[in-house]
């Protein structure tokens, strides 16, 4: 006599379904900042002031495509390039309104001016 099978059927595992996960937006915050300073040499404030309130996926496309479009560049130039960019297509603190609704003190205010938005 052999042992009773089971009445329960198992699923092979490519029939099991899971849960999809929904994965939340990372932003970019100064570790990641630190990160990616480190391995480019771009400037850390630059990619501060870059990529402020920007998605991660965002900023690693942006850096990847100012590297592979410039490979014979230094990060000094980089660091220039991607200043210009996010200049011209309103990136992080550059974006219109960034700095509307925050009470400006002096130190807000000179860093507006060095930004070029006062």
């Amino acid at each position: 006599m052999g042992t009773p099978k089971s009445s329960v059927s198992r699923a092979a595992p490519e029939d099991r379904k899971l849960p999809t996960l929904v994965e939340r937006p990372r932003f970019v915050d100064p570790d990641f900042c630190r990160e990616l300073s480190e391995l480019t040499g771009i400037e850390l404030g630059i990619l501060s002031s870059v990529f402020a309130g920007e998605r991660r996926s965002t900023a690693l496309d942006v850096v990847k495509t100012v590297v592979a479009e410039n490979l014979d560049a230094n990060p000094t130039a980089w660091t220039e390039i991607l200043l210009e960019r996010a200049k011209a297509e309103g990136m992080g603190e550059y974006r219109p309104g960034y700095w509307d609704g925050y009470e400006l003190t002096w130190e807000h205010n000179e860093h507006l001016i060095r930004i070029g938005r006062l």
